[in-house]
């Protein structure tokens, strides 16, 4: 059985995500990884953790502790967040990044980073 971890789980794209995925695979096996600041907590059900993409360490535990093999990473700060906090964008969409593929790639965990509406457009 897969054990999934979710980072972004509060936000559009992924409370979707970890509802479709908890049905597939059993709500326990599916972990919502939640920015402390994300305004939308409240709309991720358990099993769920406190995940800054930023550090590395409590990332490596999560996995370590939870036996993860999947990560669907979805942790981002969009445009206008982004142009308000150019450091912070930087740190989280950047070396968030580095970090979930160093550490994917440390605990031979599958690795996904799906784009989003601030790639395509809100039309799209």
């Amino acid at each position: 059985m897969k054990n999934i971890l979710i980072t972004g789980a509060a936000g559009q794209i992924g409370t979707e995500l970890t509802e479709r995925l908890r049905n597939e695979y059993g709500n326990e096996n599916v972990i919502a990884g939640i920015n402390s600041k994300s305004s939308n907590k409240t709309k991720v059900a358990s099993p769920s953790c406190r995940l800054d993409v930023t550090n590395r360490n409590t990332l490596e535990e999560i996995i370590s502790q939870n036996d993860v093999d999947t990560i669907f990473h979805l942790a981002s700060l969009l445009s206008a967040k982004a142009e308000e906090h150019p450091q912070r964008a930087w740190d989280v969409n950047v070396n968030g990044l580095i970090n979930i593929l160093e550490v994917s790639r440390q605990y031979n965990c599958a690795v996904f980073f799906p784009s989003s509406i601030g790639a395509f457009g809100a039309s799209t």
